[in-house]
């Protein structure tokens, strides 16, 4: 009997026994329900719809936190977005994807104030020399081979340090992350992500699985620990995955993980029978390891990018929302590309309708729920 289940084997006893129990013990009261909240969003048979950069990137730009290309499409935000955090680093007032620190935390804090969960992932530059991006490109992207960055960090004292001083930027934006009363927001953070890829410079191909996770483990503690940054819940990622012995090759333990998550992007190349396929395989893998580990899980970037087909939602992007996940996130929409509906979208027809036909949650349903308390 050849069935999935019967070949799952690499969860250890001492994984397998856990419970909810935060990563971080001092987290605040409402990163703590959050956490809780999610969790049961992951039990209900519902689906959060999330978007990358939604109120601060669109197919025409967006000028104005309250409005993204979802709620011009559909008449309310969705529900759950994302963020990226990268380059901040190098202390312009900028990062990478969203443009002014100054409106990346207004954007989060309208999200907020909504009741909308938040992730934020780290395109983080090379500590080496800062110079190189996530990739080790430069600006005219020509890649240099910087050699292990993550063994560097963990072992070079002027490297480490420079990183650590780049955590600390971190832990001062994570500080002004506050809502109107003066309370912390609580926010997801995936570092590191991808990490069973060979693209970035903590992937597999840059560094060992152990490797990793001490550079994953030291991030936590840092922030946790001598930061002091209790409004964080902690979020593993890989890619996509076929075994699960792929996606817990590089898991840093219970007690740094309070979530788990993989991206899986759709392609042209595929077949509509291949993606469900490819698809069904790593979301039964993260599905799995979520139940034995008893941490939600959820998909949190993915899409196709530029789809066509009349009926793309209802049909193919619909195999994302599988019922045993808290949210599948789109990727941004830009002015150049696209991973989900906007007005004028000739597929906004069928995404409403896809809206209408599957359990899928979006803002005006979640804020009902008040997640945060």
């Amino acid at each position: 009997m050849n069935t999935f289940s019967s070949q799952i084997t690499h969860i250890t006893p001492e994984h397998a026994h856990k419970s909810l129990a935060p990563s971080n013990p001092y987290i605040t009261y409402q990163t703590r329900n959050l956490l809780y909240q999610l969790n049961k969003i992951g039990q209900s048979g519902q689906v959060l719809l999330g978007h990358q950069s939604t109120n601060t990137l669109g197919r025409k730009g967006i000028k104005n936190v309250g409005n993204s290309d979802i709620k011009m499409a559909c008449g309310q935000f969705p529900g759950m977005v994302s963020y990226d955090l990268g380059w901040m680093e190098l202390n312009n007032g900028a990062v990478w994807l969203e443009g002014r620190v100054a409106h990346l935390i207004d954007a989060i804090k309208y999200c907020r104030k909504i009741g909308l969960p938040i992730c934020l992932s780290w395109h983080t530059r090379n500590p080496i020399d800062k110079v190189y991006d996530q990739k080790n490109r430069n600006a005219k992207g020509k890649i240099k081979d910087l050699g292990n960055t993550v063994a560097q960090i963990l072992i070079n004292p002027a490297v480490k340090k420079t990183y650590l001083s780049w955590l600390a930027m971190l832990a001062d934006f994570f500080g002004q992350l506050q809502d109107e009363n003066g309370n912390l927001i609580p926010v997801l953070f995936r570092p590191f992500h991808e990490c069973n890829g060979r693209w970035f410079w903590w992937g597999k191909t840059a560094c060992s699985a152990k490797e990793y996770i001490e550079l994953y483990q030291l991030t936590h503690d840092y922030l946790t620990k001598e930061k002091k940054v209790d409004h964080l819940l902690w979020v593993y990622n890989t890619d996509k995955v076929f075994s699960e012995a792929d996606f817990m090759e590089r898991y840093p333990g219970d007690a740094y993980i309070d979530l788990l998550s993989l991206d899986f992007y759709d392609s042209p190349r595929y077949s509509a029978t291949v993606f469900q396929k490819n698809l069904d395989k790593s979301m039964d893998v993260l599905v799995h390891c979520s139940k034995q580990l008893k941490k939600g899980c959820f998909i949190a970037e993915g899409g196709l990018k530029n789809y066509s087909d009349a009926h793309y939602f209802t049909e193919r992007c619909v195999h994302y929302f599988n019922k045993d996940i808290i949210a599948f996130i789109f990727w941004a929409n830009t002015a150049k590309n696209y991973y989900v509906t906007y007005a004028g979208d000739p597929q906004q027809g069928d995404f409403l309708e896809m809206l209408k036909t599957h359990p899928i949650l979006l803002a005006d349903e979640l804020g009902k729920m008040n997640i945060y308390r």
